[in-house]
């Protein structure tokens, strides 16, 4: 019984791990980066969004919206996102790029453009609070993508 046990979850683990985190934000990083693949950006949110977009051009996957939440990206200088490292075909290849992950973080990328001048956030209360909203908003993705 015990063999069948640690087999399950050495498959669960398996199974559950196979996205990872990609956020600027701290918080995120604390909460998640001892259960989680977590690449943390020292940067912006365009940074995230930037870094994104570079791994999806080399195959990976977007699992949660870039602009998730309603919060449009001159309201928050937070963003995690989850991705799915894609595979071709052979497994031996690197993974064509996915289309819908491409027109999304492409979609974001531009809105936050549209976004540029705006005033950035300074006040370090606003800045932790932002970085539980966008907390928040990951524990949800993660729930999901854990089911």
């Amino acid at each position: 019984m015990r063999g069948l046990r640690a087999a399950f979850s050495l498959f669960y683990s398996e199974l559950v791990m196979k996205y990872f985190i990609l956020t600027n934000n701290s918080q995120a990083v604390e909460e998640f980066g001892v259960t989680h693949d977590v690449r943390h950006i020292d940067g912006k949110l365009i940074d995230v969004l930037l870094a994104a977009r570079d791994l999806i051009n080399e195959g990976a996957i977007l699992l949660n919206h870039p602009l998730y939440g309603s919060v449009k990206p001159n309201e928050t200088p937070f963003r995690s996102l989850l991705l799915q490292q894609g595979k071709s075909a052979s497994g031996d290849a690197p993974a064509m790029p996915d289309p819908e992950s491409v027109r999304l973080i492409g979609n974001a990328v531009s809105v936050f453009e549209k976004f540029t001048g705006k005033k950035e956030v300074t006040d370090p209360r606003l800045l932790e609070d932002f970085m539980v909203v966008d907390l928040s908003l990951l524990r949800s993705a993660v729930e999901s993508a854990d089911l």
